[in-house]
C-alpha cells in the first residue's frame, strides 16, 4: 500500500512490541535510533492502513512482564 494510504501511525520502542503491531496488521514504514548521551535505543514507526479501525495490541510493561515471570516458576 501507499503511505498515503496511512490511517493512523504510532512509535513503537521496541521489538517485542513491535511484533505485536506487525502481528495485528500494521506495516512497518520507519525504523530509527535515537541516541542518548549513554546510550541508543531503537523506535520504530508503524502505520494502520486498512479500511478498519486499528487493531491496538495490548502491550505490557516491564514490570508487568517481570510479575508474569516470576510467578510462572513459582
Amino acid at each position: 500500500m501507499a503511505l498515503e494510504d496511512t490511517k493512523v501511525v504510532a512509535e513503537i520502542k521496541s521489538v517485542r512490541e513491535l511484533n505485536l503491531y506487525l502481528s495485528s496488521g500494521w506495516t512497518l514504514i520507519l525504523s530509527y535510533i535515537k541516541h542518548y548521551s549513554d546510550g541508543q535505543e531503537p523506535r520504530f514507526i508503524v502505520a494502520w492502513q486498512k479500511e478498519s479501525e486499528p487493531i491496538i495490541p495490548e502491550i505490557l510493561d516491564s514490570w508487568e512482564l517481570k510479575e508474569i515471570d516470576t510467578q510462572k516458576y513459582r
